[in-house]
């Protein structure tokens, strides 16, 4: 199902979910001064042409982004506020608005975006094709947002480069851990990854993006993930959502996000967003979210 490169899926409801949560987050944990390391472990190449030929293979996007911004544009009463910050930073590549929407940030662009002066961004992307394109789009003047000195990109892998960047100096940190799974060792990558990560600094923020799949694999995962943080003692947050039947419908119909030590108040922002994107995104009956919290 999955291409590694994600140029195939930009845009996605997977996408939406992880976003939104991503910039919700990074938001919130913004509120205080002290600087953030942000750490994309699979940066991909940033930015993403929905209108190219990869996309449009897939055309993936139709029932992610741009169902999204018909919806918001037919009721823009009512849009929740992590919505609108969500489109407000796709706006930046499109013109400055979200009635076209024919480029789509991806978490290493978003990261960039949102970043202030005191924040440090690390990205790391191992393909040898999404590299190049990944120092091209964080390099050249993207509107008014420029590359910060800040900016460090590496082509490496994410899994085992991430614990070189832990603790980050100011002991305050965002950790994004998405890679494709298309691999079936990913899913053990994340678990190892994770430990080594929680070892080195246990008080960082982990969101972790993954597949909901009728397969052994990806339905243990969170499971693994849920006894992970029990013998950690680390509280988290897992937010899901369901788009259309897996079983009558083709292509990926869910996706999840782990939070581990999640920002203060990002559980009451995707109570809010999460039921809207339901009705914005939902296909059939089999549409729902699920969001569960554990201190």
């Amino acid at each position: 199902m999955f291409s590694y490169r994600h140029a195939f899926h930009a845009g996605n409801h997977a996408d939406v979910l992880k976003h939104i949560t991503l910039l919700i987050g990074l938001n919130l944990l913004q509120r205080k001064e002290t600087g953030i390391a942000l750490i994309d472990t699979h940066a991909g190449a940033g930015i993403y042409n929905l209108e190219s030929e990869y996309a449009t293979k897939s055309a993936e996007a139709i029932e992610g982004i741009l169902r999204l911004a018909s919806y918001c544009n037919e009721n823009p009463d009512g849009i929740p506020d992590g919505v609108k910050a969500y489109f407000k930073e796709i706006s930046h590549l499109n013109q400055h608005q979200t009635k076209s929407i024919k480029t789509y940030p991806g978490s290493s662009q978003l990261m960039l975006q949102a970043m202030r002066v005191q924040d440090q961004l690390k990205l790391m992307e191992l393909h040898t094709t999404d590299y190049p394109s990944l120092v091209e789009n964080m390099t050249v003047s993207q509107g008014e947002y420029r590359p910060k000195k800040s900016v460090q990109m590496f082509q490496k892998d994410g899994f085992t480069q991430l614990k070189a960047f832990l603790p980050p100096p100011t002991r305050r940190g965002l950790c994004l851990i998405d890679p494709s799974y298309e691999n079936k060792d990913d899913y053990q990558f994340v678990l190892t990854a994770l430990k080594d990560a929680i070892k080195r600094f246990a008080t960082g923020a982990y969101f972790v993006w993954y597949p909901i799949l009728q397969r052994r694999d990806a339905t243990e995962l969170p499971h693994q993930l849920a006894e992970f943080c029990k013998d950690h003692h680390l509280p988290y947050l897992q937010a899901e959502l369901q788009i259309k039947s897996q079983i009558l419908t083709e292509g990926l119909a869910a996706s999840g996000m782990w939070i581990i030590n999640p920002p203060w108040q990002l559980q009451e922002q995707l109570e809010i967003c999460l039921p809207f994107l339901v009705k914005a995104l939902g296909q059939d009956d089999y549409s729902r979210y699920e969001l569960t919290a554990h201190d």
